[in-house]
């Protein structure tokens, strides 16, 4: 028999799930592309805990409690799959809170860890999601949320600590940007998502773009380099219509790595960005 746990927030979700391969979302070597792993890892993250949890968001009211994406770590091998079949997402997802300086409880969090796999047990792709519990408010104070609803029946908050991520974890802001944008860009319809703001995804894509394009510019060999990790914060959401640029950032030569943030326009490099992104770039040996 199963082990019982002494507090029930302290409950590990495991997924097994079989997807099926994306061929836009593969490169010409049929590898995973880097924006393209949260598509299997989606599922596995999100699908199981919206049981659990559910009734605590009003989605229509936008009331009530929600989880949103605060930090992501993606990886993929430049492995290639077979996309006549599918490929196999095997994950574990638990609860756990932050802690702020003073050791009180800043989130609760809930964190989930996804691989992909081929049919014979090959990793392709990797996943980190974080999510922390919120609430509809104006008053930063009465969003955070530090104990779970009662009518969870998981009790108080889980014994687990998470640490956050923030956005001093990808860029220095108290260092120039190596690059910043001089012309603004505008958010669109396209990229949204039914969160009803810009999906998680295209800030990725998009910073990816711009990077190739500087790295291209400084010499780099698009034809072999490619993006295979990324760090991703989100601060806060942004909106059809909404105006940015970027930042960018170098952080290290071997392995060659660079960071980027996302700025209202409007505010000064030294704000704090709505989304930092890092990202990791290898070489394609062929």
């Amino acid at each position: 028999m199963p082990k019982r746990l002494a507090n029930r927030a302290d409950r590990i979700v495991r997924t097994t799930m079989r997807e099926p391969v994306s061929f836009p979302g593969l490169t010409e070597n049929r590898s995973i592309k880097l924006a393209s792993v949260s598509d299997y890892a989606g599922r596995s993250h999100f699908a199981p805990w919206q049981r659990i949890l559910a009734g605590m968001h009003d989605f229509e009211k936008m009331a009530g409690i929600f989880t949103p994406l605060v930090y992501v770590e993606l990886e993929t091998r430049d492995l290639a799959c077979d996309p006549t079949t599918r490929v196999v997402v095997r994950g574990e997802s638990f609860l756990g809170k932050s802690l702020d300086p003073s050791g009180a409880v800043r989130h609760l969090v809930r964190e989930g860890r996804h691989r992909v796999l081929d049919a014979n047990g090959t990793e392709l792709a990797a996943a980190r999601m974080l999510n922390v519990f919120t609430r509809y408010d104006a008053d930063p104070a009465r969003r955070r949320v530090t104990t779970l609803p009662p009518e969870l029946g998981l009790g108080e908050q889980p014994t687990r600590i998470i640490e956050v991520p923030g956005v001093d974890a990808i860029v220095d802001l108290a260092r120039k940007p190596d690059f910043l944008e001089s012309k603004s860009h505008v958010w669109h319809y396209g990229q949204t998502d039914p969160n009803r703001h810009i999906n998680g995804m295209a800030y990725l894509r998009a910073m990816e773009a711009h990077i190739a394009g500087l790295l291209h510019s400084s010499g780099h060999d698009l034809k072999r380099l490619f993006a295979a990790r990324a760090r991703i914060v989100y601060r806060k959401p942004s909106f059809r219509g909404e105006p940015y640029r970027r930042a960018v950032w170098f952080r290290s030569e071997a392995p060659l790595a660079l960071a980027g943030a996302f700025f209202n326009v409007g505010d000064p490099p030294t704000a704090t960005p709505a989304v930092a992104i890092e990202l990791t770039f290898l070489q394609h040996p062929g």
